[in-house]
Formats: structure tokens, C-alpha cells, sequence
């Protein structure tokens, strides 16, 4: 029986950008890229949600169907700065209504920062200039942002308010 479950999974391996990744496909799952320059060019951007800086590439976890204690694919992930991935875990919600709550689709995003960051490694005229990307993003952010800054600066103030004096 796992000799036949075997031969219906067979493993490939894919190049982009000198990274050797190993994927697992078959009929009923859906190929999650692992790919640690891409995450390092994830968190090289600012923050989603307030712009600053260092961030770290969080996965956003409904995105693919996973196992217990595994990650979705590298391609569904978003820069999100420390306090904000922090808050996302312990705000007492799910990772969709959190999102729900701003009126924000993660998926679109990360959708959007894997097409140009694929696109920048095909195509060898691409200029590498990220204001394209961010001008993608921030159009569709930049409303929602402000109508739930509370929201969104509730980690920010936080760590204010926690922070020693100097």
C-alpha cells in the first residue's frame, strides 16, 4: 500500500535563480516552492502594513492546503515587520479574519510580489526597480490602511507604551 502511494507522488526539481528547489506533486496536491533567496528578497521589502523596516517573510497559512506543523509554499508569503507578524499570531483571531478585518487580500499580494519577482529574474532587460511593485501594492493598500490605522497601529503604540524609558 505505501509503494503504490509512493508512485503516485514523484519529486522533480526546478532552477530559478541558481536555487535548486525539491517539489512534491501529484494529482491532489499543489506544489509548494521552497526557495530561501526568494524569501530573503521577501523580507528585503518594507512592511505591508506601516512601511518599516526589518521585516520577515511571513506565510500566509490558509493560502495552501498543509499538514500539521508545515508550512504553506515559499510563493505565499508577504514582508511583515516584527511587531506586525507578532500581533497577526496573538491578536486572538484567525489568520483570515485578521485580514477580513482590514478589508485586505494577503493572497493578492503575495501573488503579486511572486509574479514581478519571477518576472525580474526571466526577463534580462527588467529593470530592477521595486517602485513598480510597490505602486501594484500600495494603490490597493493604501485606502484600507487608513480606514483601520486603529487596527494596525494597536502593536506599534504597544510596544510604545512597554518600552523603557531612556
Amino acid at each position: 500500500e505505501h509503494l503504490i502511494m509512493f508512485t503516485k507522488v514523484f519529486k522533480h526539481y526546478v532552477f530559478i535563480m541558481g536555487t535548486q528547489k525539491l517539489g512534491i506533486q501529484s494529482r491532489d496536491k499543489e506544489q509548494k516552492l521552497k526557495d530561501k533567496k526568494y524569501l530573503k528578497w521577501v523580507a528585503s521589502n518594507p512592511c505591508i502594513l506601516c512601511q518599516s523596516v526589518p521585516v520577515q517573510a511571513h506565510h500566509i497559512t490558509y493560502a495552501q492546503h498543509r499538514g500539521f506543523g508545515q508550512k504553506v509554499g515559499d510563493q505565499w508569503t508577504i514582508p511583515l515587520c516584527f511587531l506586525h507578524h507578532d500581533y497577526l499570531h496573538r491578536c486572538g483571531m484567525s489568520e483570515r479574519d485578521f485580514w477580513g478585518k482590514m478589508e485586505i487580500d494577503p493572497l493578492d499580494i503575495a501573488t503579486t510580489f511572486y509574479k514581478h519577482h519571477t518576472e525580474m529574474w526571466k526577463n534580462p532587460d527588467f529593470f530592477y526597480d521595486d517602485s513598480m511593485l510597490w505602486v501594484m501594492v500600495y494603490n490597493k493598500l493604501v485606502p484600507k490602511i487608513k480606514k483601520h490605522i486603529d487596527f494596525i497601529m494597536q502593536p506599534k503604540l504597544k510596544n510604545i507604551v512597554s518600552s523603557p524609558e531612556v
